[in-house]
């Protein structure tokens, strides 16, 4: 096994160390790992990211990136849970989609949108890699998938990353940067594409002094947000029991009644 070495964290890379052209490199080899198609992105384009919201306001980093392929790429990481999250990633393709064509134009330059989301809390089932894209049902003959060929497929495909599902054990490519995304380290062979690039341009200790002034910084704020999100839900279940335990002592159960059930649901 290689050695385990402690690195930014990605979401910092998104907004800052990613965005430049010398290190374009770096989702490229995610990227390629992923979609498993070799990817070279060309250039970034507008997103919120670039906005330069503040992390307290907005606990979200967000990349667009175009590839060599015409496709556009958003790759978003998420620490903070979203209610309408689900809702909220498909409308963000489908508003790509509608940006990357003018009007009058062809509808043959529509462009594909792949979406990447990293999210950090469990919002899907127990995966830590999902992959959503369209298909073609035959209604008439028990759902059978059927293949249709087009001459431009720009359906758009999703793919969900939940670190907090994966289990740490190393079986393929992919698996070495959802390790990354989990612990912001290496560990493994370093087989996964550019890793080695990754290791040596996101080492804190090649940081300048602003650097990881603004590094720590923006950890703080993070960590801050974070913790009061954690305050918001814990206030809003501890509400919800005490509800529950009013309940079930208006219709005259009794205490070790009532904890039983309290326990079963929390």
């Amino acid at each position: 096994m290689g050695e385990k070495r402690t690195l930014v964290s990605f979401d910092w890379a998104l907004k800052s160390i990613l965005r430049q052209k010398d290190n374009f490199d770096i989702l490229e080899g995610f990227l390629t790992d992923l979609l498993k198609d070799k990817t070279t992105i060309l250039e970034l384009l507008e997103s919120e990211s670039n906005k330069q919201y503040e992390t307290d306001k907005s606990n979200r980093v967000d990349l667009k990136a175009k590839d060599s392929k015409g496709r556009e790429i958003i790759i978003e990481v998420q620490h903070k849970p979203e209610s309408d999250y689900m809702e909220r990633i498909h409308y963000g393709a489908m508003e790509a989609a509608l940006e990357s064509i003018s009007a009058g134009d062809s509808y043959a330059n529509v462009k594909k949108v792949i979406s990447v989301s990293i999210v950090y809390w469990k919002l899907l089932e127990k995966s830590y890699l999902i992959r959503k894209t369209s298909k073609y049902l035959d209604l008439t003959n028990n759902n059978k998938e059927i293949e249709v060929k087009e001459s431009n497929d720009v359906s758009a495909e999703y793919y969900f990353i939940q670190p907090e599902w994966f289990n740490d054990n190393i079986k393929s490519k992919i698996d070495e940067w959802v390790y990354f995304f989990k612990h912001s380290a290496v560990k493994g062979e370093k087989k996964a594409t550019n890793m080695e690039k990754l290791q040596d341009k996101l080492d804190l200790l090649k940081m300048s002094e602003q650097e990881r002034k603004d590094y720590n910084a923006y950890m703080k704020s993070k960590v801050i947000s974070e913790s009061m999100v954690k305050y918001q839900v814990d206030e809003a279940r501890a509400s919800d029991k005490q509800l529950m335990i009013n309940a079930l002592r208006a219709k005259g159960m009794s205490e070790d009644e009532i904890n039983d059930i309290i326990k079963s649901v929390y």
